[in-house]
């Protein structure tokens, strides 16, 4: 009673009530939480010279690990079978980045023309007050800027002594990481989990289900978005439209963004289509890239990921969004099955909880 009486006094005597009070307290601990985000945030851009490798070094670890499991299994030794998957990814990215490179930069000048067209197609059927000639100065300008943009970059890349040391170190430090995961994965997996302040059984099991929701991921988006990409493809082939396969390559990359990168192919993809064959082919490319995106892709990505990774299509949006702001391209891309991971993870923890609180009983 008298701590009662106390406590009336001093709200009395402060003047502020104790619901203003309570929320006072709680707006300065969000504020806390805000500012350490930010700090980290900071921080992390301010080492990202080893802390993409590092990203990027540990999620082709949980992609690629099982295929150093396999060699091992095959009485091949994990420091060999770490350094031929090394090379096989080094092979794919090399093999992928120059097709699309060469694809689309050796039909650049099309693109142009093509989209130019297009845009002027949409400003017809809109009533829009964009004269031809406007749309030709935009067409110049961007043809002539695409040589400086090339040259620009080359140069930027390969005559600045400080460009091309940070992207030498950098893929060294990711490849270097990687091997040392891949030749190490299940000790370090291991030590992770039992360093998360958690139960060690519950550490380790965490660690486990990230990697295998991460995989999951990547390979439900993949095999997902590839008959779309191979359907929209192929359907400006069968139209008899041109940069099929540029328009196939820019789907496929833009496939682990989501949601974003399915709208900028999509667009790309129905403008290339209406500047080349006019609104009926614009029409059924757009609804062969809906009803691939929206119907067929989901239905496959269910099916290979089993419900695992179902997350609400507004927090996907959101994470996607935040994550390319502060991260540009690699946060957009990890930020969703990030996200699902955090959220599997906690439940995870809640189910281990309460079962340690029955048995407990």
């Amino acid at each position: 009673m008298k701590s009662q009486s106390l406590n009336q006094k001093d709200t009395v005597v402060d003047g502020i009530s104790l619901g203003l009070r309570r929320w006072g307290t709680r707006s300065w601990l969000y504020l806390g939480i805000i500012l350490f985000v930010i700090a980290i945030v900071a921080f992390l851009g301010t080492i990202s010279g080893l802390f993409v490798p590092l990203v990027i070094a540990v999620i082709v670890g949980m992609l690629c690990y099982p295929l150093v499991d396999f060699l091992a299994a095959h009485r091949v030794s994990r420091t060999i079978g770490s350094l031929l998957v090394i090379l096989l990814v080094m092979a794919v990215c090399i093999g992928v980045a120059w097709l699309t490179i060469v694809s689309i930069y050796s039909q650049s000048g099309e693109m142009v023309t093509q989209l130019t067209a297009g845009l002027t197609q949409l400003a017809t059927m809109s009533n829009l007050d964009v004269t031809a000639e406007t749309i030709a100065e935009i067409r110049t300008r961007a043809v002539g800027a695409l040589p400086r943009l090339a040259s620009g970059l080359t140069s930027f890349v390969f005559s600045s002594f400080s460009g091309i040391m940070s992207l030498f170190m950098g893929a060294f430090t990711a490849f270097f990481l990687l091997f040392y995961l891949l030749a190490d994965w299940h000790n370090v997996t291991g030590w992770v989990g039992r360093h998360l302040g958690l139960p060690a059984e519950l550490g380790t099991s965490l660690v486990a289900l990230a990697t295998s929701a991460m995989r999951i991921y990547f390979y439900a988006l993949t095999i997902s978005n590839l008959p779309v990409a191979v359907a929209v493809g192929f359907m400006m082939w069968l139209l008899d439209l041109p940069l099929a396969v540029p328009v196939a390559l820019i789907t496929m990359a833009t496939a682990y963004i989501p949601y974003l990168g399915a709208i900028i192919s999509g667009a790309f993809a129905a403008l290339v289509a209406l500047g080349a064959g006019g609104v009926a082919d614009a029409a059924i490319i757009l609804a062969t890239i809906v009803i691939m995106q929206n119907v067929v892709g989901p239905v496959v990505a269910v099916t290979v990921a089993s419900g695992k990774l179902e997350m609400n299509p507004i927090v996907t949006l959101l994470t996607t969004l935040g994550g390319g702001i502060l991260f540009g391209a690699l946060g957009a891309t990890l930020a969703a099955p990030f996200t699902a991971v955090i959220i599997n993870a906690r439940k995870q923890t809640q189910d281990y909880g309460m079962h340690q609180t029955d048995n407990n009983y």
